[in-house]
């Protein structure tokens, strides 16, 4: 983005209506305009063949996964055979079922245990504290470059949220900390082409130095530049940033964004999109994360496994396998299987060789013998995780 001519009168970016524009030729790289994803011309229509058919039966549905912990399984496994939606841009698909889903989410909640135990408690708190744009203002630091994070927090629990007991001194029960909607879009912005870890670094520099939206918004872009440099592409994001709550301030007189809580998954999705840099990842995040519906967000760990896995086909873009997946797995598992395949991407560099035994030994009827041994081999896969 360019900028006008740099001097003594600050120079904040003027606010913009919705684009309708073009969207992005590449939404692997960049997210752009929110797209409803037509089929691709070139992926061939799936043919039904005895012997596919008899192949199906026998990898996929010789048994079902045993998820004694999730009550709405029962349901979820009931529409296993159905095809995708009409809307699916794969809708000859029927991968993954309900029962890989499930049986993906009790492997990998098995190999990342310690990381999903403080997922969970930290979801069972009744905060929304997980996910980019967490709480926080960062310690003062002498150095501007330094990376400067809140006494006592790291990169980790900025990033997945601390858990509490939710008790006040006194014994009474506190209500959790609410993450407002605007931290949340803005720190999945600043996530965006950067690891975890940095982005997290840098929302926090962000609110140290500018600890309100509106200082934000009237503020010089170069300050506020320099408080997220370290998360990259600054000069883009701030500007995107900035537009945002200058339209804001324009549309509704404040920067805030709180009212998406009384709006629908489609309106979010309307409103948020409309934004440029606001793509179908950055949406799903803010909605699964911080408004706690059941979306599922396709990020690069995700979009590999699930190609690996066979769930979408090779030609696949994040954009069209968010747009499936987001239709085929359970609304119940959306927050664990994502989570936890993201976590496994991570350790693993998308190495989904074992987790893909784990399934179709589950789904195969083999139970826990398999898969299990060779996790608790001594030196394994669970040692490295």
């Amino acid at each position: 983005a360019t900028r006008g001519t740099r001097g003594a009168t600050p120079v904040t970016p003027p606010a913009k209506r919705a684009r309708t524009g073009k969207t992005a030729q590449n939404p692997v790289k960049t997210e752009d305009a929110w797209v409803d994803v037509k089929p691709e011309p070139g992926v061939k229509k799936q043919t039904d063949t005895p012997a596919k058919r008899s192949r199906a039966k026998t990898n996929l549905a010789s048994s079902v996964v045993k998820t004694p912990a999730t009550p709405t399984n029962e349901a979820a496994v009931a529409v296993a055979s159905e095809p995708s939606a009409p809307d699916s841009p794969y809708p000859h698909l029927q991968r993954p079922t309900p029962e890989e889903c499930w049986a993906a989410r009790d492997a990998l909640a098995q190999l990342h245990s310690a990381f999903f135990r403080h997922k969970e408690e930290a979801q069972a708190d009744g905060s929304n504290q997980l996910g980019p744009g967490n709480l926080g203002v960062a310690a003062p630091s002498a150095d501007s470059s330094v990376l400067a994070l809140p006494s006592g927090e790291t990169p980790y629990t900025l990033l997945h949220g601390t858990v509490t007991k939710g008790l006040s001194n006194d014994g009474t029960r506190e209500e959790p900390r609410r993450k407002p909607v605007l931290d949340s879009l803005v720190g999945t912005i600043l996530s965006q082409n950067t690891t975890d870890a940095t982005s997290a670094v840098a929302f926090a520099n962000l609110k140290r130095a500018f600890p309100t939206w509106e200082s934000v918004r009237v503020a010089d872009p170069r300050p506020v530049e320099a408080a997220v440099k370290c998360g990259g592409l600054a000069e883009i994001k701030v500007r995107r940033i900035q537009v945002i709550l200058n339209t804001l301030h324009e549309e509704r007189g404040k920067a805030c964004m709180e009212y998406l809580r009384e709006m629908d998954d489609e309106a979010v999705k309307k409103e948020l999109s409309r934004f440029k840099g606001v793509g179908p990842k950055t949406v799903s995040c803010v909605l699964m994360f911080c408004l706690k519906r059941p979306d599922f967000p396709v990020d690069t760990h995700v979009w590999k496994i699930a190609m690996t896995l066979g769930w979408i086909p090779k030609s696949a873009t994040r954009d069209s396998a968010y747009e499936h997946l987001n239709r085929r797995v359970p609304d119940a598992c959306k927050f664990d299987l994502h989570v936890l395949l993201v976590e496994h991407g991570k350790v693993f560099k998308n190495d989904a060789a074992w987790l893909r035994r784990a399934v179709s030994e589950q789904l195969a009827g083999a139970g826990e013998v398999g898969w299990m041994r060779a996790l608790e081999a001594p030196g394994g896969i669970k040692h490295a995780a």
